[in-house]
């Protein structure tokens, strides 16, 4: 199996490199260890807010502050009397208005109601913006409105008698937000209306690549059976190649589903070089290579938004680019740029968290930045995001390109690190980012590229660089999945699935994160998409059964949390807990994994929380995922891990009604493909939830014959159909749950076309 591991492994960089698979990896790599970091995951109870004050004033605006976990019948009664709830703020706290006196002192009579406070407006006011004397200068700010109901246009409009306020705009996908120029006088003017929750500063983003490299050699990728195939990536950056379909980089024909020009009209084309070199790391078929440098999805499509504008900076609208892209049928989303604000949660941020609250099914990744060499917290936003998957990058193994692409178990020195500037664990994960070969804009002069390999390839290197790699691999687990039932994936579960199976690499946390991406353990993961969610107080428990001590044990629950109040001190609003009880008594809270006891702190920061046990003992886990406090709830949530779910009673008996049922074979091709005498073999590595019997037929039409085989994990045969049949039928008895290798072997004839079924046990 040592050759498929390998195929795995050119899904993330490089089949020379080897740094994802779990065999062929360098002798220098460090061995399994404890997490390193020691970072506080539970932050000091009390208001997470600036400013405040008890006094009364002239103002509907208020904060009301609860005395606990918030329930959904405290906040039914606070409606009914005539409060209006807005954002959320930690702890137990909301942006609210109230009518008048008489419903205030109904609000603080109600026992579990500890303080009304007014909400004044220098809370409201970033502290970038807060000018020390009379600042004439206007500059470019985000006017943020009490809540979604809220015409910020027209109450900037309003304000406007004087034209203070320039260049007004406001996102159709977001009326309470307005992007408009200001001076300092204007914004004190702006704050004092009780519309208005919060002025912030526009994020002026750039690209984070760093002129270096990694190559992509993805030519095996496609014979793992996981191509991104029926999986649409959408990308905003520079542009791509000539920015015409007729006269595009080779390795995008056929691949581009729409091409949206944002940055300047009508002109998709890339100057720079940058969005060509990242597309192609995704989408890119090696067509100018003669299939050599391939992307790591190019079976999936792509839609691209091109962003530079003539002045080279970038157009980042993302409510526009995220909504456009959702509605040409993207679920995964990759971005290569943002700002150096030493881990701020931006507007930037919020944008993003807002959208992906709203669209669970789409998984959005960003690079980490490139300003690690400056020390901690340098995570750009934003990457800061909470529901965004942050990448970090790793050095690739290509020695004659310098120091900084020669250990693959190394976070590449410039790579951004966390924390975030509230206490969040950022980056999440990280992958290949140096050394990187992809496609090369025709229009880029090859001073934007570290080095020019051909006209057709580049070198570059970055954060910027590492995210498409991922993004790319995120298509096949997708594709995975939807092969496995699940047709609408959360990106939680995207999430919590990469999470759960990547390579410690024994580095300090504020850089790897949860360690390097490793898609062959990711679809080996066991996982569940809990949709419907929990609220404050309500619990589910799972039970995990461990056979084997010899690997680590991780469970990982990730949740696509409500977006935050951009006033607010600290980022997370509904706060999930995740626990977990060994075979022998023992305690675990997700996420304390840094000092014993295992069990004296309870993350209320992070919306990923994680128990990771480097030997763990064998035997059955109870796992519960508590609802601690919810209040913008339900709280939909998704879990994975190394270990297997133990089945309930109720699941047994399901088993045994289907086992009365006659077997059939699928009626649709799990596979499809086209042997020459070129191309004798193709092989695809599918993953079976249980033992049984598992039904294979392989048909053609031409004058032919095909082979069929079966292999187990170890690369043993364990089955196989030599017939001269047609279709050629294979029925093996699988002992175990796990990654098996099905190979189509053309025998006799030119060449054939083949439809390969499957039924796997338990369908």
């Amino acid at each position: 199996m040592f050759g498929l591991r390998k195929k795995w492994q050119a899904a993330l960089c490089t089949t020379l490199v080897l740094t994802l698979s779990l065999e062929g990896i360098p002798a220098d790599a460090k061995q399994e260890g404890e997490r390193r970091g020691n970072i506080q995951i539970e932050a000091d109870k009390g208001l997470a807010l600036d400013k405040l004050s008890s006094k009364k004033r002239e103002s509907e605006l208020v904060v009301i502050q609860l005395s606990g976990p918030v329930r959904e019948e405290w906040k039914e009664e606070l409606e009914d009397i005539g409060v209006t709830l807005g954002d959320y703020i930690p702890d137990f706290a909301f942006i609210a208005k109230m009518e008048d006196e008489q419903v205030r002192r109904e609000v603080e009579d109600l026992s579990f109601v500890e303080d009304v406070m007014a909400f004044t407006p220098k809370s409201k006011v970033s502290s970038e913006l807060r000018f020390s004397g009379g600042n004439r200068e206007r500059v470019e700010v985000a006017v943020i409105g009490f809540n979604q109901r809220v015409d910020m246009y027209r109450a900037m409009t309003e304000m406007n008698e004087d034209q203070a306020i320039r260049d007004i705009q406001t996102p159709e996908d977001a009326p309470h937000i307005s992007i408009a120029k200001m001076d300092q006088e204007t914004i004190e003017q702006v704050i004092k209306s009780d519309d208005v929750i919060a002025v912030v500063p526009v994020p002026e983003n750039k690209l984070h690549n760093d002129v270096a490299a990694t190559i992509i050699h993805s030519d095996k990728l496609a014979s793992t059976g996981y191509t991104g195939k029926g999986q649409i990536v959408g990308v905003a950056d520079t542009g791509l190649d000539t920015g015409k379909l007729q006269t595009m980089h080779p390795d995008f024909k056929g691949q581009i589903e729409k091409l949206i020009s944002l940055g300047r009209s009508n002109d998709a084309s890339d100057v720079h070089g940058h969005g060509t070199h990242v597309a192609g790391s995704i989408v890119g078929t090696g067509e100018a290579s003669d299939g050599q440098y391939k992307g790591t999805a190019p079976g999936a499509k792509l839609v691209f938004h091109s962003i530079e504008n003539a002045k080279g900076k970038l157009n980042t609208d993302v409510e526009t680019i995220l909504q456009e892209a959702y509605e040409e049928g993207a679920r995964i989303h990759s971005n290569s740029w943002g700002t150096n604000d030493k881990g701020e949660y931006s507007l930037s941020s919020l944008l993003f968290d807002r959208f992906l609250w709203e669209h669970p099914d789409m998984t959005v990744l960003i690079a980490a930045g490139n300003d690690g060499e400056k020390g901690y917290k340098t995570i750009g936003s934003p990457a800061t995001a909470k529901n965004v998957i942050a990448v970090g990058a790793t050095e690739n193994v290509r020695p004659t390109l310098g120091k900084t692409s020669d250990k693959a178990d190394d976070v590449w020195v410039s790579s951004s690190r966390g924390l975030t500037d509230d206490g969040r664990l950022k980056p999440d994960i990280v992958a290949p980012g140096t050394a990187i070969l992809s496609t090369r804009s025709s229009l880029a002069p090859s001073k934007h590229f570290y080095k020019r390999f051909n006209e057709h390839y580049a070198y570059m290197n970055g954060t910027s660089m590492a995210t498409p790699i991922l993004a790319g691999g995120v298509a096949q687990i997708r594709e995975f999945l939807q092969e496995e039932g699940e047709k609408n994936p959360s990106g939680a579960l995207v999430k919590a699935m990469l999470l759960t199976s990547a390579d410690n690499l024994d580095e300090d946390m504020r850089e790897q994160g949860f360690g390097r991406a490793n898609l062959e353990q990711a679809i080996e993961t066991n996982y569940k998409d809990e949709k419907d969610g929990i609220r404050t107080r309500e619990k589910v428990t799972y039970q995990v059964k461990v056979s084997d001590d010899s690997k680590p044990l991780a469970i990982t629950l990730a949740w696509t949390d409500y977006p935050a109040a951009i006033v607010a001190k600290r980022a997370l609003v509904n706060d999930l807990n995740l626990k977990v009880t060994t075979p022998s008594g023992e305690k675990l809270n997700g996420n304390d994994f840094f000092e014993a006891p295992y069990n004296d702190e309870v993350d209320n920061l992070n919306n990923v929380e994680q128990v990771w046990i480097t030997e763990p003992e064998e035997g059955t886990y109870t796992v519960t995922v508590e609802g601690y406090n919810i209040p913008k709830g339900p709280q939909p949530f998704a879990l994975a891990t190394t270990g297997k779910w133990q089945k309930t009673d109720d699941e047994e008996e399901e088993e045994e009604e289907e086992e009365e049922k006659p077997p059939v074979v699928d009626k649709e091709p799990a596979r499809t493909g086209k042997l020459t005498k070129k191309q004798k073999s193709m092989e695809y590595l599918i993953r079976v939830n249980e033992p049984g019997d598992l039904e294979l037929s392989v048909e053609w039409e031409e004058d032919a014959n095909i082979d069929l085989y079966v292999y187990n994990s170890r690369s043993h045969e364990l089955a196989a159909a030599t017939s001269t049949d047609n279709p050629e039928q294979l029925t093996v008895n699988l002992e175990k749950s796990g990654l098996y290798n099905i190979r189509v072997v053309l025998t006799d004839g030119k060449q054939a076309k083949y439809r390969l079924y499957m039924k796997k046990p338990g369908k």
